[in-house]
């Protein structure tokens, strides 16, 4: 009996997957198509923490397996689904043409299709059950949108028309809704979801789809949750924003319609007693759970091909338990109904989870610090204190731990050393609290040797006592000194510091805890030696007014970096020794005797009076002999030469008409000058003065008035230019000066002195073509112009020459067009047709040729950006006959549609066509003698004409290739 049975299990099987009938609800099924994980969110918790438990059953429907159903769809026709609440968006039109699509998805051979169209409680549609899909469809096209929304009324009507479902069919209901249901007034959304249950407890599978606003947010949206938890499961449950992807989630669903992993599913978890479930941590579950006790049960209909992850929080029930525990209950599992209707249980796996004690906090030390000896009363404030904890402080252990409570632990203090220890207390499971104490006193001085010392300092002192710390500091009559030595907390050398003042001083010491000792007047410093520089001499003790002398210094407790004043002056002063300094004398102002003084590096000065006697220069008397030139216009500027002797480079002064002037000494007999400018015309004395030494050149210069010359112009060279400027040109006339003023009409240009006859210009751009005066005026003020002496041109262009003059009218050839006065703006146009010009240079553009549809001789325009335009004659011929092509061979006879293969002959051209029959083929040029292609579809099967045909028309012979 038993292999019969295992037979008829075979047999059945191999029905379902060749046939992908629903297998009638005997026995069950060969595999197990449901799989289950309890996972948790981690491996350690203390008892005051929560963990996160995690349910993952999985389905995989069979595939071949189809349940018969009977699909009710309720669509939602209220006002809200039309454009004017949408921004335009037309979401009735979109939903029922994808509730349409879903019809035509529909295997009538196993499902039935029923409608019910919803909007306020008076106008539900109903349309029954039916295999006939245009009915069904042409229903669906009849519905129009207004009213509220009555979205339990809706349900409540499906689940009526499913009241006459077949029996071995599963009930369904999809409803698409944009979810806001308003209708009843009181609880519209209470009374939707006690419907959908209501629904899903009389074994209706139910699907949601929510139509949301492309503007709402799925995580917060109203109506999206209120779906979301009328579905089956989560799975159950679909979302568009605004109604993109409607109909992909119709066609979703139409896929997952009777197929099922697992149906009338129930989960039982049960939590083991160590452990309490968190309230309302497992609300969120779709569906969700009821919860007795430590029994989380989950109850749906049908477990699709995904997987539904249900969580919920748990918390250890006894705060002071420690231990490893299971999180729940080897009972746990679930039940469910495979697709051939028989009764299933598997079991769900449990995990473990270590429970520990929280670890111990310190929040406080009472008494947080003592006396380094120990025997302190400190009270530890915090919590998660352990009875028998240990206390420590640093590494030494405390006495007398007394445990109050978990917040409390009292100690006794252990002798320590002097700065800041961790005080840690340490529960008996190892784990541990720290905090800081910290074990100060002031310290003790008992000897200072020696007690006194120079004032300078530099010396070693030692100071023992007690209680000094590892970087104590010292001070010495507010001085710091310098530590050498330490020696545990008892011993301290120093080096003293330099005196303030000299007498007792009092010696601190500070521990870096801020405790600290003085011993008042603990050190006396000598008094201090004198040390003040003094000056007995200087040599030499005389020299100019100049200064740049060297002479030294001698006297005693010179230190390098003094500085020497001569008269109040600073000296370059370099230090040679205690008793002498080297300085450079500077400059004085006068002559005369000065003091001379050292200043300390305090920049107190120290005088030798009446120390050093500048003495004056004495130049020699000046004479002038001439001047060259000895004349000049009265307007001055011109250079002139001073000849004579005893000249003193930086003391000799000039002046003319009693004008002084810069001087520029050349030699001890020349000096240079720059004529003043006179006050009127005739003879002025000529000084030459060094210092207070006077030599005079009477009427040695003379001023005279200017002679304005007559200016004539008599000729340009050349006389035209473009109106864009930039000619240059030459001016010819008479009594031209140098800086003399150009102007082209009214337009002033700078020129070129070339000669009194001759003036080189650059000519400006002008407005318009046509004739302007030429001016040239002097800066004595002489004038001259040469009416119309400059005429303005436009530039003109001219053809000499086309290379070649003629070409195809199938356009695409090159031709040179040479001239004169060709520009950048250059544009040729051929028979008035646009071609494509290149400029080359003022003599040649580059012309492509356009296309023609005439043979025979039409103009060529050149026309320049300023408008001037010249024309030729062009023509237009046919081009060169070719000969025909032909072909002499293929590289293959036959082949299937899209095998490649050559074509062989003479005279292919770059643009020849092939044809198969009449089909044009995709064609690859080679060569001239090799054509690329591939065999065309659609041409049939059997033997097909081969052609090449070139662009000029001239047709191949034809060759045969046959089409497999």
């Amino acid at each position: 009996m038993v292999r019969i049975k295992q037979t008829v299990i075979v047999i059945l099987s191999l029905c379902i997957a060749l046939c992908g009938l629903f297998v009638p609800k005997t026995d069950a099924a060969v595999n197990d198509y449901v799989s289950v994980t309890k996972t948790l969110d981690k491996t350690t918790m203390t008892t005051e923490e929560e963990a996160t438990v995690t349910l993952n059953i999985s389905g995989t429907p069979p595939v071949n397996v189809v349940m018969p159903s009977d699909v009710i769809l309720i669509i939602d026709k209220s006002g809200s689904m039309l454009p004017s609440y949408n921004n335009g968006e037309d979401k009735m039109t979109a939903a029922k043409e994808a509730a349409k699509g879903f019809i035509d998805l529909m295997d009538m051979n196993y499902h039935r299709v029923g409608i019910v169209d919803f909007s306020s409680s008076n106008t539900i549609g109903t349309f029954p059950l039916t295999t006939d899909k245009d009915a069904a469809k042409n229903y669906i096209n009849g519905i129009t949108a207004n009213g509220s929304t009555a979205t339990g009324d809706a349900i409540q009507v499906a689940t009526s028309l499913l009241a006459n479902q077949r029996p071995d069919a599963q009930p369904v209901i999809v409803i698409m809704t944009d979810g806001d249901a308003t209708q009843p007034t009181n609880d519209p959304y209470g009374y939707a979801k006690q419907q959908a249950q209501a629904a899903k407890d009389a074994g209706i599978v139910f699907y949601t789809i929510a139509l949301l606003k492309s503007t709402d947010d799925p995580d917060s949206s109203g109506p999206n949750v209120l779906l979301k938890e009328m579905a089956t499961t989560s799975a159950h449950h679909h979302f568009v924003l605004g109604s993109t992807g409607l109909s992909d989630i119709y066609a979703a669903i139409v896929k997952e319609i009777g197929m099922a992993s697992a149906y009338d599913v129930k989960v039982t978890d049960i939590v083991d007693p160590n452990f309490e479930i968190v309230p309302g941590s497992a609300d969120n579950n779709i569906p969700k759970p009821t919860i007795t006790g430590n029994t989380l049960t989950w109850d749906f209909k049908e477990l699709k091909n995904s997987v539904l992850s249900f969580t919920y929080k748990i918390r250890p029930v006894d705060k002071t338990k420690a231990g490893t525990f299971p999180v729940s209950n080897v009972t746990s599992s679930i039940t469910y109904k495979d697709y051939a209707g028989a009764a299933r249980v598997k079991n769900i796996p449990t995990a473990n989870i270590t429970v520990k004690l929280p670890a111990p906090v310190i929040t406080s030390l009472e008494q947080a610090s003592g006396h380094p000896r120990g025997g302190e009363t400190v009270t530890i404030h915090g919590k998660n204190f352990v009875n028998g904890a240990k206390v420590t402080f640093g590494t030494a252990s405390a006495t007398n731990v007394s445990f109050v409570d978990s917040n409390t632990i009292t100690v006794t203090s252990p002798a320590g050393v002097q700065g800041t220890v961790t005080v840690t207390v340490q529960n008996p499971d190892s784990q541990k609290a720290t905090a800081q104490y910290q074990y100060k006193t002031n310290p003790t001085v008992t000897s200072i040797t020696p007690s006194s010392g120079p004032f300078d300092g530099g010396n070693t002192v030692e100071i023992i006592g007690a209680y000094f710390m590892p970087t104590a500091t010292v001070t010495i009559g507010g001085q710091a000194a310098t530590v050498t030595y330490r020696l545990n907390t008892t011993n301290l050398r120093v080096t003293a510091p330099k005196a303030l003042a000299a007498g007792p001083a009092d010696v601190t010491i500070t521990n870096p805890d801020g405790t600290s000792v003085v011993v008042t007047g603990g050190y006396t410093y000598d008094p201090a030696p004198i040390t003040d520089p003094i000056i007995s001499s200087i040599s030499p003790n005389t020299g100019l007014v100049t200064g740049g002398d060297i002479a030294v210094i001698d006297g005693k407790n010179f230190k390098s970096g003094m500085k020497v004043y001569i008269d109040g002056k600073v000296a370059t002063t370099t230090y040679v020794s205690d008793t002498r300094l080297r300085v450079t004398i500077p400059a004085a102002s006068q002559p005369g005797v000065v003091d001379v003084a050292v200043a300390d590096l305090a920049g107190n000065l120290f005088k030798l009076p009446a120390a050093y006697t500048y003495t004056a220069i004495q130049y020699p008397t000046p004479t002038v002999t001439s001047i060259s030139p000895n004349k000049g216009l009265i307007a001055g500027g011109d250079i002139a030469f001073v000849d004579g002797t005893n000249f003193v480079s930086g003391v000799s002064k000039v002046s003319i008409g009693g004008k002084a002037l810069t001087t520029t000494f050349v030699s001890s007999t020349r000096l240079r000058v720059t004529i003043p400018a006179g006050d009127a015309a005739g003879k002025v004395d000529v000084v030459v003065t060094n210092n207070d030494k006077v030599s005079t050149l009477t009427e040695g210069y003379e001023y005279t008035l200017p002679v304005i010359l007559p200016v004539s112009v008599t000729s340009l060279t050349p006389n035209n230019g473009l109106i864009t400027g930039g000619t240059v040109l030459y001016i010819d006339g008479t009594n031209f000066a140098s800086g003399a003023k150009v102007y082209f009409g009214s337009t002033q240009v700078s020129s070129t002195y070339v000669s009194s006859t001759r003036l080189r210009v650059t000519s400006p751009a002008a407005a318009t073509p046509g004739k302007v005066d030429i001016t040239v005026t002097n800066l004595d003020g002489g004038t001259g112009t040469l009416t119309q002496g400059f005429e303005y041109t436009v530039l003109t262009p001219t053809i000499t020459l086309l290379t070649p003059n003629h070409a195809n009218k199938v356009g695409g050839d090159i031709i040179f067009v040479d001239g004169t006065n060709f520009d950048s703006t250059a544009k040729v146009t051929i028979n008035g047709i646009n071609a494509t010009t290149a400029f080359i240079s003022a003599t040649r553009l580059r012309v492509t040729v356009p296309a023609s549809a005439v043979v025979g001789t039409v103009p060529l325009v050149v026309t320049l950006g300023n408008g001037q335009a010249v024309t030729t004659s062009f023509t237009y011929d046919s081009g060169p006959v070719l000969p025909a092509p032909t072909i002499t061979s293929m590289s293959l006879s036959s082949g299937a549609v899209g095998t490649i293969f050559f074509v062989d002959g003479t005279n292919f051209t770059g643009k020849a066509t092939v044809y198969f029959g009449t089909t044009k083929v995709t064609t690859t040029y080679v060569s001239a003698s090799r054509l690329r292609i591939a065999v065309p579809s659609g041409v049939g099967t059997g033997p097909i004409s081969v052609t090449v045909v070139n662009d000029d028309g001239q047709a191949s012979n034809a060759v045969t290739f046959t089409v497999t």
